[in-house]
């Protein structure tokens, strides 16, 4: 599901793809809503499916600098210059996070991509989104 919805948390931040900045909405989309398993970040704009269609995926080193998450592709993005970065410019989102640099999951979706990460993360982003007033939700509870 794409834009605002149920369990979407909206994040103030600007996105850089090497030196393009696009105008992307970025969410913390919690798990148990808008059919999320997981808890994920969904940075939407249809410029990225040229890097990443949808239902394609890539691993990628992230790491959060100076009220940034930096998203490192392993092959340049070809769409973009060849340009391998992807910068989220939140610090709130960063400031979650931090300290930080792990691999994550991106994958492409309608209208931009997700970024999926590993359980210590995704702990830190259900307690921020918890202390929003938007807790998640087991899978049992999956259905819409």
């Amino acid at each position: 599901m794409t834009g605002p919805g149920e369990g979407k948390i909206p994040l103030k931040a600007r996105v850089l793809v090497g030196s393009c900045e696009l105008s992307c909405d970025v969410y913390l989309h919690v798990k148990g809503y808008s059919r999320a398993r997981v808890t994920h970040v969904d940075v939407e704009c249809n410029e990225l499916n040229e890097a990443v269609p949808p239902g394609a995926h890539a691993y990628a080193t992230a790491y959060t600098k100076s009220g940034e998450l930096r998203v490192r592709f392993r092959e340049p993005l070809k769409a973009f210059g060849y340009a391998r970065e992807l910068v989220i410019m939140c610090p709130e989102l960063a400031a979650v996070l931090a300290p930080m640099r792990d691999t994550v999951y991106v994958g492409g979706k309608e209208d931009g991509i997700f970024i999926g990460f590993r359980r210590e993360q995704i702990r830190k982003l259900e307690a921020f989104a918890s202390s929003l007033g938007v807790s998640p939700r087991s899978n049992r509870d999956l259905s819409g």
